[in-house]
């Protein structure tokens, strides 16, 4: 009697287990709250080499010679034109490399062709914010950025409607497509949460509703939500 008690136990025992690995694979991947990125998603990249391309603003300033001061951006052909030199290939350098060339083709013509060359504004270090914020679109990024700050920058969230719970952040990286949701609101109470770095060319969307599988959503909803952007910034698509 007892070992049929124990074994209609063991049965009972494995038949719930079974029962919940089924539950947690029919709903686990639903979830409101996705899987956290992997660390190394958090942290902000290293500084790499930033080389000048089409559609990147840049200052020149004269030490002596403030009438020779440009600002211009980068055409699409990589050039820009700088008074007496003309034209002058900027594309692929980097600023202290574009500098060094332009005091070189002015020493002829200037006494002391000091000068030094500030870039303004990156077409390349931007994100897109969209969605349910006061200001959606383009947002510069200088510098390592959260995403909090970059919904802040964005004008905040619009609180009547936005799903703070669920911030959707979509990014291509080695050619393929990943989605990760954010529950936002115990930064927002001001707690303690570690923050998630975007990186250039991240898109960032506010929704008005909980999403459930955000990789699907991405896939099927996202890009068709977003305003379109022609000025320095390409939405992403796999292999791209």
């Amino acid at each position: 009697m007892l070992s049929y008690l124990c074994s209609r136990f063991m049965s009972s025992t494995l038949a719930l287990m079974v029962l919940a690995l089924m539950l947690v694979s029919a709903f686990g991947c639903r979830s409101v709250s996705p899987p956290a990125p992997p660390q190394s998603e958090m942290k902000p990249d290293p500084m790499l080499r930033m080389t000048l391309k089409a559609g990147d603003a840049v200052e020149v300033k004269f030490a002596y010679a403030n009438q020779f001061n440009e600002s211009q951006t980068v055409r699409p052909d990589g050039f820009i034109s700088m008074q007496i030199v003309g034209e002058v290939v900027v594309a692929g350098k980097t600023p202290s490399e574009l500098r060094d060339e332009l005091t070189k083709l002015y020493a002829p013509h200037l006494k002391h062709p000091e000068l030094s060359v500030m870039v303004r504004s990156s077409s390349e270090r931007r994100v897109l914010v969209g969605g349910e914020v006061n200001k959606p679109g383009l947002v510069e990024m200088p510098g390592d950025m959260t995403l909090l700050e970059a919904v802040m920058l964005a004008g905040g969230f619009n609180l009547d409607k936005a799903e703070v719970q669920n911030v959707v952040v979509a990014r291509v990286k080695d050619g393929k497509q990943y989605g990760y949701g954010f529950d936002l609101s115990d930064a927002l109470a001001g707690k303690e949460v570690q923050p998630f770095y975007l990186k250039p060319r991240d898109i960032v969307y506010v929704p008005r509703t909980s999403i459930a599988d955000v990789d699907q959503w991405i896939s099927q909803y996202l890009y068709k939500l977003l305003p379109p952007v022609s000025i320095g910034f390409s939405i992403y698509s796999n292999g791209n």
